[in-house]
Order: structure tokens, then sequence, then C-alpha cells
């Protein structure tokens, strides 16, 4: 690891601490290059320790997986926490929580070194190999601290910031929000730092509704309440699409370029897709229920991957009408209602 005693002494500043790093620096060397690429990273005034392991098939396929321990500028003195940074299951891990717990299978304290953390990795992704179509035990795994900060460049995949405000009792207050497919996440700037105030699972998010300049995002409590968030933005639209697209666990404005290749669609007529396309919108026209919705939203996708192929800029229209339905009233109470 070139430069790391740079590193370390630019971060943190007292013997004790810096003694402490240099040990932990020492003991990720020792292990197997092959199975563990350590790499350090400053994220002033903080540092991240990236841990890139070989890919899993079964999780991810041919691309690396990658860890991230994240070490206060107070460490040892408060506890690291255990970022996953890829994309490995659905709903993403992939969205800032601290996984250091179920790594190590309870709180953590100094006497457990980071290396020791980092060889429990590959069991951790074993458990969670065997859960990946769990979503309610994905959806527990991890923590979050909730008026803590949170780093904004710790380098999740396949999340969205977004800027807007939050309206509460008549008055606006600046947000930033963390959306994935599993989590909302709702954060202030607060003293040259970003807090995370509060967080909403997707999966408990009942309906969205536009008010004029308005987004009122309603969501369902673990004790029955409802919660209802609102959200103005001066680019609502924007906000509402993108909400929809994770709500319903895909983001449409992004086309994953190793899933759509031209192989792909060779054998495939564009006609034919369009004229599927016409028949599920006749039969949405005729009867509005979640089946319907779902093979018109899947000619929807199937014609955008389609255009994205072949680097053509008709898969926009098509993007735009895939948001126009979402963003339909009957559309979010049919999306909303619980699956029979």
């Amino acid at each position: 690891m070139d430069n790391a005693e740079g590193i370390i002494t630019e971060i943190f500043k007292n013997e004790i601490q810096v003694k402490r790093i240099k040990k932990e620096i020492q003991s990720l060397t020792q292990l197997k290059k092959e199975d563990f690429k350590i790499t350090l990273k400053t994220l002033s005034p903080n540092l991240q320790i990236i841990v890139e392991m070989p890919p899993i098939k079964q999780l991810n396929s041919n691309k690396p997986i990658i860890f991230a321990l994240y070490l206060d500028s107070r460490f040892p003195f408060v506890f690291p926490k255990v970022h996953i940074l890829s994309q490995v299951t659905k709903p993403t891990l992939s969205d800032g929580r601290d996984y250091i717990e179920n790594i190590i299978s309870g709180p953590w304290s100094p006497s457990i070194l980071l290396y020791e953390i980092v060889k429990m990795f590959p069991q951790f992704l074993e458990t969670i190999e065997k859960n990946q179509n769990n979503k309610d035990y994905l959806l527990k795994l991890g923590k979050y601290q909730e008026n803590q900060e949170f780093d904004l460049n710790i380098g999740l995949e396949n999340v969205e910031y977004l800027q807007c405000k939050q309206i509460i009792n008549g008055k606006q207050f600046p947000r930033t929000i963390l959306i994935s497919d599993s989590y909302l996440l709702n954060l202030e700037y607060q003293n040259k730092e970003s807090l995370l105030l509060n967080y909403y699972s997707i999966a408990n998010l009942q309906k969205i509704e536009r008010v004029q300049k308005n987004l009122l995002l309603n969501w369902l409590m673990n004790d029955g309440s409802l919660i209802i968030q609102t959200l103005t933005s001066a680019n609502i639209d924007q906000l509402q699409n993108t909400i929809n697209s994770y709500k319903l666990g895909q983001n449409v404005k992004k086309i994953n370029q190793d899933d759509v290749t031209l192989q792909k669609f060779e054998t495939i007529q564009i006609y034919d897709l369009l004229q599927q396309l016409s028949l599920n919108e006749i039969e949405l026209s005729k009867n509005l229920n979640k089946n319907s919705l779902n093979n018109l939203m899947t000619s929807y996708q199937q014609i955008i991957e389609y255009y994205s192929a072949f680097s053509d800029e008709d898969y926009k229209q098509y993007v735009t009408l895939l948001q126009a339905l979402l963003s339909r009233e009957d559309v979010q109470t049919i999306l909303a209602s619980p699956a029979k």
C-alpha cells in the first residue's frame, strides 16, 4: 500500500491512534492478496479501507465484491463501520448500512482487529448467498445510525442523491435524499457534514401523491401507523419519477450496459416488441390490475433496453411513457395493494 504512513498521519494525530492503525494495516498486508486486495482511501477527515474480493457467480457474476472498512478519525475510541459497496442482492445491500455486528456476530470491541473482521467477510457472503431471495432477511441486515454523520462519498452502487426540501408545519427544510431499492434516507447538512435524520424502508412506501408542487410520501410504520412525508423540489417531476422507479425495484433511467448487449437482441424484431406493447396498452385500458400493469411495464422495459443496446435515442420516449404510467394515481393504488 503506497504512502500508507502518510495517509495515516494525515488523519490520525494521537500517538496511540497512529500506533494502532499502523498495527492494523500491517496485519491486513498479511492476508492473501488473491483473496483480499487492500487499498487505503482518504475521506477527509476519515479513512476508508477498500477490500476487494473475487467474484461469487451466484451473487454478482464476474464482478469483484467490494467491502469498505470506514474508520472515523477518532478510531479506535469509536467503532469502525463496514459497508458493502457492490450490488450483490436485490434489494441492494449497497445503501450505507453498517454490517459490522452481522459479520462479527455481536458488538465490536477494541480488542477485535480489522484483519479479523476482514477474514470473516467470506462467511458473511455465504450467509447472504443462502438468503439472497429472502427480502425480509436482506432488509433486516445492518444498521443505520440516526443523528450521526453520514458520508456521501463512500462509493455506493446504484443509489441516487436528490436535493429537495421537506415541509414541516408549513416551513421548508433543505434535505438530501439518498434512495435505493431498499431504503430512502433523509439527510440534513449541518456544521459542514451530512447528518442522517431518519430513514424508511421502500417496502413500506404505501402511496405517492402529487399535490400541486408537493410530493406526499405515505409511509407505513412498524406499529401500523401512517406517516406522511411532504417534499418539494424545483425538479419535482424528477423526484417523483425517481422514487417511483426505485419503488418498483428498478431504475429505468440507468441502463445496465453489461446486461444490454447487441447479441442479446440480434434475433429480436422491434416490430414484435412494439406490437406486444400495443396489445398490453389495450389490455390495461380495459382491465387495470397487477397482471396487466406488470405486462405493460415489462414491454416498456424491453423496448427501452432494445433501443439502448443500439444506441438509439428513441428509448427516451419510452422512459417518459413508463414514468408517466408510474405517476398515475390509479397505478400507484394498484402497486401499493398487497399481493394476493
